[in-house]
């Protein structure tokens, strides 16, 4: 797969109305009510528009007839009309902006239950500022797409035609003027759309780039001020924040087109509307008819107006869409078979002849082979980068292999549920991390059928349940971001005793202990010997006095597993791993 950089442009997506159509299946259950704002709104505008019919007939019949009493009359129903249309207008906007938030969250509850799906790779190879932005200002850009200029977009041509259809009624030949400049306005729409996509798209890549550093950025500050990167990173920030800035305004000249178009023909149509009703038609045509149509005018410009901001947002909304639409289309790699099955697993773990990449034709693994009994205690050593967390990864089939096989119990790993297995593998990998809540929610994540005293209990048996009970609120105490509120060795144990608790058949430690002090290492792992005895345990540790005791170790290098016993035969065998330890042990001496 392809890595993308922040200071890297996505692929721009291709228009397809295809994804526009796709996007209106999330109005489906929430037609009826988007029925009733159109029906009030339409009713809004009638009535709206009946108060011109009113002042028309005013002009020509009531004044010059002297009749105040009817003049009165009308006068009272024009401010009822007025007041049903403002009461209509608000009801309509409250139900159309309750639908818009509806929407909002059922596209952040598609797009979020998709990518927890994606592989490993796929977070691999993009920056996480670019997938954030996607969850959170597109999702909400586009619901308005969907569901507020969509129905704006049918109200502002409903309410065009019923103007029409008074303003020909009133005159025809006034009418024609309005006409043309419509046919103006579209022609010089459909010239400068597609320039204007061009530039949302550069805007939204630039966008997404300041938002992929920004992420970046905010989860290294630690090291940033360690090495005193902040005026370079500000120069970085800087160049992002100005290559957005510049694409925004090329896109705003073009988008000023539009707007300074529509006001311009909507002053000149009514210009000519009352020229040539005053200077051409007129006696033919009364004051009232020339009044009404240029009353009508103006109501008929603002739909269009309106109609072409939406088209201008349309433009914009629908790059969201499509940024969207391509992370749900993103392949879920990692997936079930068709007829895979659940397994009870005994704990057998055998690769046969592995190759794997992360990026084609770049291979972490080489062909290799091994094979985990049930039970045993199997340690994976070797140099950095030579493929140790590659191996444990792929045992919770977190990636595809190149070729090869890896079984399970005797069973393709392809072939077995993914929940099923991984229900049963526990993994504490390298980097781990700690949520947001308490520290009794922390230590059961991801296990649904133990209760808080079985975790106490199992707390006390490791020795930790004295220092939890030290912090502020025991077991209900916050964890800040990662729990940066605890030491990297408290963290640690935690993690630690997280893998613990979710009784695993298959438990896999990745330098589990690397953060803890020596004396609290070995204590952990005396305690859990009991609790772990019937697991098969896989281990990969640099600090190699921690595995001796390992029914077997298996040291990796150059791709490959070059040599495989127990601490003594390795030893004897005077080959890496005895280099590997010497070293080691010459350090600590």
């Amino acid at each position: 797969m392809e890595v993308n950089k922040y200071d890297q442009d996505e692929k721009n997506t291709s228009f397809s109305f295809s994804n526009y159509k796709r996007g209106l299946e999330y109005i489906k259950k929430y037609k009826a009510k988007l029925f009733i704002v159109f029906i009030l709104n339409c009713i809004s505008v009638i009535t709206t528009l009946f108060i011109t019919k009113m002042l028309q007939y005013v002009i020509d019949d009531v004044i010059p007839s002297s009749n105040y009493e009817k003049l009165f009359i009308m006068i009272l129903i024009a401010f009822l009309l007025v007041l049903v249309s403002i009461i209509l207008t608000k009801a309509y906007s409250k139900i159309l902006a309750q639908v818009n938030q509806n929407i909002v969250e059922d596209i952040k509850n598609d797009l979020f239950s998709h990518i927890q799906y994606l592989s490993f790779n796929y977070y691999d190879t993009r920056p996480h500022g670019k997938i954030l932005v996607r969850l959170t200002e597109y999702a909400e850009d586009v619901s308005t797409l969907i569901t507020d200029k969509l129905v704006t977009t049918f109200l502002n041509i409903f309410n065009m035609l019923i103007i029409l259809v008074f303003m020909f009624l009133t005159n025809v030949k006034l009418t024609l003027i309005a006409i043309i400049g419509i046919i103006v306005l579209s022609l010089i729409f459909a010239i400068t759309a597609r320039i204007k996509r061009n530039y949302k798209l550069l805007i939204n890549n630039k966008n997404s780039n300041l938002n992929a550093y920004l992420v970046e950025s905010l989860k290294g500050m630690q090291t940033t001020q360690s090495f005193n990167r902040e005026e370079k990173n500000q120069k970085i920030f800087n160049k992002l924040s100005k290559d957005w800035r510049d694409a925004s305004c090329k896109c705003i000249k073009f988008g000023n087109i539009g707007w300074c178009s529509v006001q311009i023909m909507s002053h000149f149509v009514s210009a000519t509307i009352y020229f040539v009703g005053a200077f051409v038609l007129y006696p033919t045509v009364s004051v009232g008819v020339i009044v009404a149509m240029g009353s009508y005018s103006s109501n008929f410009w603002q739909p269009i107006e309106d109609l072409f901001k939406t088209l201008d947002e349309f433009i914009n909304s629908i790059t969201y869409l499509e940024r969207i639409f391509e992370t749900m289309d993103e392949e879920i790699e990692i997936k079930d078979v068709e007829n895979a099955i659940d397994i009870n697993l005994e704990g057998l773990i055998e690769f046969k002849n592995v190759t794997f990449s992360y990026i084609d034709n770049r291979k972490v693994l080489d062909n290799i082979s091994f094979k985990v009994k049930p039970q045993e205690k199997v340690a994976i050593v070797g140099e950095t980068g030579s493929g140790k967390t590659t191996i444990t990864n792929l045992i919770g089939r977190f990636y595809d292999i190149d070729s090869g096989k890896i079984l399970i119990d005797g069973k393709d790993i392809k072939n077995l549920k993914l929940n099923s297995i991984r229900k049963q593998i526990a993994i504490m990998q390298q980097e781990n991390y700690l949520f947001s809540t308490s520290i009794m929610k922390n230590l059961k994540y991801g296990t649904d059928n133990i209760t808080d005293e079985e975790v106490i209990e199992i707390c006390k048996k490791l020795n930790v349940h004295n220092w939890i009970m030290t912090l502020e609120n025991g077991y209900n105490t916050k964890l800040s971001n990662n729990g940066k509120n605890l030491s990297d060795g408290e963290r640690q144990v935690l993690c630690y005793i997280r893998t613990i608790i979710n009784n695993p058949k298959i438990l896999i430690f990745d330098e589990a202990t690397s953060k803890i002090d020596i004396k609290t290492e070995k204590m952990l792992q005396n305690l859990t010997k009991e609790m772990i005895k019937n697991k098969t345990l896989v281990t990969i540790a640099h600090r190699l006095s921690t595995i001796v005791d390992s029914d077997r170790i298996l040291f990796v290098k150059d791709k490959k597993i070059v040599e495989c016993g127990t601490h003594k035969e390795l030893m004897q065998l005077r080959g890496n791993y005895y280099n590997l330890y010497m070293s080691q042990a010459e350090t600590l001496n």
